[in-house]
């Protein structure tokens, strides 16, 4: 039996839309931190924030972690990856994307 209501799991997930701050990405030792560009509920009730990753260096670079952080400045989600972008004129749209069920 569920403890939580629709209407409070509906507030976690807009809860972090508001509070995710600013997002950071890593290439070899160094942190970039780009423009959130969006924040949604997808159609399937998840919540999602969106940055671009556009290195601007010619030649290959690997994405080794990405990062969000909350409007305390505290580490919220972090990942470890393994992406590589090739050339100057390349980027990715990263996506984070989180549920939130009761269990």
């Amino acid at each position: 039996m569920a403890i939580l209501t629709a209407t409070a799991i509906t507030g976690y997930k807009a809860d972090t839309l508001r509070k995710i701050a600013r997002a950071r990405y890593k290439i070899g030792n160094t942190y970039y931190e780009p423009i959130i560009d969006r924040r949604e509920w997808l159609p399937d009730g998840r919540v999602a924030i969106y940055f671009s990753i556009t290195p601007g260096v010619s030649g290959n670079v690997t994405i080794t972690e990405v990062q969000l952080f909350d409007t305390n400045n505290d580490l919220w989600a972090s990942k470890v990856e393994n992406i590589v972008i090739s050339g100057v004129q390349e980027g990715i749209l990263y996506r984070f994307a989180f549920d939130f069920k009761e269990v």
